[in-house]
């Protein structure tokens, strides 16, 4: 049966200043007139003329009597649509949760599964406050329509719409009261409420009603002001409804767990999609199929998108036939996004009205996106939507190992912390043990007593790393018994361990507060090899400096040291020949720089010199280069680089930097500190009470990076880092420059051979990150190998590629790409071609290879599996809906005004509006005074 029908009628209608018998009477009267006047002509004019005269006058009087009846030809075109209920049923992985027992309202989906009214205290409760709802709903329908002084229908409309609901929530009150128990709290409190309904204010909220019906007049002088006291009335009402549902299903449940306990079982062993699938066979066939003819019935299924039901005529068998294709939880999909099923109905109901949404879902909404569902439902405000909500409100029972942190890069000898931070849900008394693995091997364990339903605990572990290279550990906690899945219980975790010794050349114009206590840190420092240069007041060289006291000028000498730091030095000691070998160092040697920018030289000065090609910023605007103070702002980039981990862990660190930044502000920082676009901000300098906070993070940076060839170069805008001294003693700052170093020496190629070398960006990926893979080839003599056949075959125990790398023309040697779409696993790495082969044969060592994990993805319906009743609340308030058991379903449904939408449009047509006509009465009037004339006649 089609949504929309049509149907065309014509009529004539008479729109002029004089009706139908008023133009009878006058015509009358004026043919009678012409034919007395006439008469009395006739022995001048002569029988035929008198009879001609009569004639023209005839015509032209029914001409003129036409005109002024002004006839219009009317077409009415009457289109009714039918109005559609929408069904909507949630697919997602979450819906295979089959949920503990009594924790998700097991008697009522037993009794919303039974063809026959099983629990009538249980039933009968449910829909009366059902039906109440409604009327409250429907009252402030009424009361709105009255503030915006809209049509008084829509007011009638409302008003009976809520008698009707009381009505029945009357009726549903008298079951409970007549089949609860003489002496139970069901009976009283149904009694109470009949009371309460039967009451003053109801009765003359029904003689309202009837008198609105008939048109009348209500008798009440104020019942425009007695309906929001009404709805007050109601809400009270509501309350003790809700309290009647609850003692109506605890009375009923008793009784089922004694005679009918295995079939409870049954219903409690179902996964939530099963229960579903029950329930809506049931409603289809005893509720829905006879309003078929009234509405037209849409079933979808939703999950990440929406999706029409295989078999709308079958939603039951469609349902269960889903669930038997995607038995496993993995199989089904990883998302719910109710934002998405209400963007669909808004879309939906452009083209076809919707009286109703009922939405069967656990309300589990983890998809991200732009917005929210509670946005997104605030723009169906007269679409009512009704949640079904399903499944246990709380954790079930499980543990989770939420996070893991530990620093990505340390120093050989290092004693570093590794800390898990696990959560468990209703695991109340029992203990359960924390590992710490390494290659597989328990190497330490911490046994946590978890003392409440949910509890969340931090373990710590220390470890000594006396090794260089790539360690990989585990954090692993034994599963319990009962757990939802001990996916969650494992983690992996890599530190690269560098070299002991770090050397690091020092150098300034004058002995600032940075230089000082830098040079004091690495001086107490055993593990840091620091040659100092220092020109004023008078010249300081020290180590490899000492002998010139000057810079180095060769690439070779440069290489002598890991780091170079830099203060603010004029280009008269740093000349142009110690600048570009500098470079080049940083792009053949992988070295690192320091930039610590100064008031005086640093780096305005080096404008046109070749340190300026480098340099990861560039002059601030004049709007933003004056401020008195600056706030430190750790940036999302830095907040999670290891450069920046000044505490032993990462809720340490974020502690530590906030203490900074509200205790030691920036007085001064140089006007060089916006990023180029090659940089990366890890700390940004904004003026304190900006009001463009956002925008000055990105563009005013105080510590920032970008690579140079196989190096890098480090800028701080300000001598400032000394400050973290304040108010903690040397540790925040000892923590900073060692971290810094740590990352600034760890980025050599650490795998491989001393003539191929080869590694990836990251030990660890989640499925949709992108692999970088770098190659760097040199001869027995250090130098770079140029060749264009390296390729690196990648290899899992299910996967297998060979990729083709392309060479960096910025650094000789070195090869690199990017891998797509590798699935969870571990792969193996190991570089290919011609000229590897010859390089690998040339080396005594083991060929190059390198490893690599991509991790499974973690559903996130498996994560979490709670029924987020709060949501659907939302949902339901916002626009104007319910949320509702299955068992109130049909009452909802009986409640639902169904009736079609009629528009009309009129079309009409001046009959009369033509010059013919007019023509007409002028021709009649002049042949009749032409015959005249010609006749000689008066």
């Amino acid at each position: 049966m089609p949504t929309t029908t049509t149907t065309n009628i014509e009529h004539i209608s008479l729109d002029g200043p004089i009706g139908l018998s008023v133009a009878i009477v006058i015509g009358l009267l004026l043919l009678a007139l012409f034919a007395w006047s006439l008469w009395r002509e006739r022995e001048i004019l002569g029988r035929r003329n008198m009879v001609l005269f009569w004639s023209l006058r005839t015509l032209a009087l029914i001409t003129v009597i036409w005109m002024l009846l002004a006839p219009m030809n009317v077409r009415v075109e009457t289109s009714t649509t039918r109005k559609a209920l929408a069904v909507i049923t949630d697919v997602s992985g979450s819906m295979r949760t089959v949920d503990p027992a009594g924790t998700s309202d097991e008697l009522r989906w037993l009794a919303a599964n039974s063809a026959t009214t099983r629990f009538p205290l249980t039933q009968s409760a449910d829909r009366a406050l059902a039906a109440v709802s409604v009327a409250q709903r429907q009252l402030v329908a009424a009361s709105e329509a009255i503030r915006q002084h809209k049509p008084e229908r829509d007011v009638v409309d409302a008003a009976a719409a809520a008698r009707q609901a009381l009505t029945q929530a009357r009726t549903h009150l008298q079951t409970v009261e007549a089949g609860a128990s003489p002496a139970g709290r069901s009976r009283l409190l149904a009694r109470r409420l009949i009371t309460t309904l039967d009451g003053t204010e109801f009765e003359a909220f029904a003689g309202l009603v009837r008198a609105l019906e008939k048109g009348r007049t209500p008798p009440q002088k104020s019942w425009r002001e007695s309906l929001p006291d009404l709805e007050l009335r109601l809400a009270s009402v509501s309350r003790s409804m809700h309290e009647l549902t609850r003692k109506a299903a605890e009375e009923e449940a008793r009784q089922v767990r004694t005679k009918e306990a295995r079939e409870l079982a049954t219903v409690q062993a179902r996964p939530r999609l099963e229960r579903v699938a029950g329930f809506l066979g049931e409603l289809y066939r005893s509720t829905l199929v006879p309003l078929q003819e009234e509405a037209v019935l849409q079933f979808t299924s939703f999950d990440a998108s929406v999706t029409p039901l295989s078999d709308p005529d079958r939603p039951e068998e469609s349902l269960r036939s889903y669930l038997k294709q995607n038995s496993e939880p993995s199989a089904g999909t990883a998302s719910t996004d109710i934002a998405a099923v209400l963007e669909e109905l808004n879309r939906q109901r452009q083209d076809q009205p919707l009286a109703g949404v009922f939405l069967l879902t656990d309300v589990a909404h983890n998809q991200r996106g732009e917005n929210s569902p509670r946005d997104v439902a605030a723009t169906l405000k007269d679409v009512p939507v009704y949640v079904i909500p399903i499944g246990n409100t709380q954790h079930v029972r499980d543990l989770v190992l939420q996070t893991v942190s530990a620093p990505e890069v340390a120093m050989r000898n290092d004693d570093i912390v590794i800390e898990a931070r696990l959560q468990a849900y209703e695991c109340e008394g029992e203990i359960c043990t924390v590992q710490l693995l390494q290659d597989g091997e328990v190497i330490d364990f911490r046994e946590v007593t978890l003392d409440s339903g949910m509890a969340i605990r931090t373990v710590r572990f220390e470890r000594k790393m006396p090794a260089v290279g790539h360690h990989q550990f585990q954090i692993a906690i034994s599963p319990l018994d009962g757990e939802l899945t001990e996916e969650n219980n494992y983690d992996d975790i890599e530190v690269n361990v560098t070299r002991s010794d770090i050397k690091v050349l020092l150098a300034d114009e004058l002995p600032r507060w940075e230089y000082r206590y830098l040079a004091q840190l690495f001086r107490r420092d055993a593990k840091v090899e620091a040659d100092e240069l220092l020109f004023h007041p008078r010249l300081i060289a020290t180590g490899r400096r000492a002998a010139s006291g000057t810079f180095p000028v060769t690439v070779d000498e440069w290489d002598q040291y890991d780091v170079v730091m830099l203060g603010d030095l004029p280009p008269e000691h740093l000349p142009a020949v110690a600048q570009e070998s500098l470079v080049e160092y940083l792009k053949t040697r992988g070295g690192t720089l320091v930039m610590i920018a100064g008031s005086e030289h640093m780096p305005h000065r080096y404008v046109d010199h070749p340190i300026e090609d480098i340099l990861p910023v560039q002059q601030i605007s004049s709007s933003m280069a004056n401020a008195d103070s600056f706030a430190f702002r750790v940036t999302d980039a830095g907040r999670d680089h290891h450069a920046l981990m000044i505490g032993e862990s990462e809720e340490a660190t974020r502690i530590a930097w906030d203490f900074v930044n509200r205790f030691s502000p920036l007085h001064a920082v140089s006007a060089w500190r916006q990023p180029r676009p090659s940089a990366e901000t890890l700390i940004a300098a904004v003026p304190r009470n900006s009001p463009a906070e956002a925008a000055d993070t990105a563009r005013s940076a105080f510590l920032c990076w970008q690579p140079v060839g196989r190096g890098r170069i480090v800028y701080l805008s300000g001598p400032d880092t000394y400050r973290l001294r304040f108010l903690r003693g040397d540790r925040l700052h000892y923590r900073f420059w060692g971290q810094l170093l740590r990352w600034a020496i760890a980025s050599d190629l650490s795998a491989g051979s001393s003539l191929v070398r080869v590694r990836t960006d990251r030990t660890r990926y989640e499925s949709d990150d992108n692999v970088r893979v770098t190659v760097r080839l040199s001869d027995p003599d250090g130098a770079a190998v140029v060749a264009d056949d390296v390729e690196v075959r990648i290899a899992s125990a299910g996967d297998e590629r060979t990729v083709p790398l392309q060479p960096r023309p910025e650094i000789p040697g070195e090869y690199t790409a990017d891998v797509h779409g590798l699935p969870p696993g571990v792969y193996r790495i190991d570089p290919m071609g011609a000229t590897v082969d010859a390089l690998q044969q040339q080396s005594p060592e083991e060929p190059a290879s390198a490893s690599f994990t991509v991790q499974a993805d973690l559903p996130l319906e498996l994560v979490d599996t709670r029924s987020n009743r709060a949501l659907a609340q939302q949902i339901a308030d916002v626009t104007g809906g319910q949320v509702l058991p299955p068992t109130a379903v049909a009452e909802v449904l009986s409640l639902t005004n169904l009736e079609p939408i009629v528009t009309e449009r009129i079309e009409t047509r001046p009959l009369w509006l033509q010059w013919k006509y007019l023509w007409l009465v002028f021709g009649c009037l002049q042949v009749e005074w032409v015959i005249r004339k010609w006749k000689g006649l008066s």
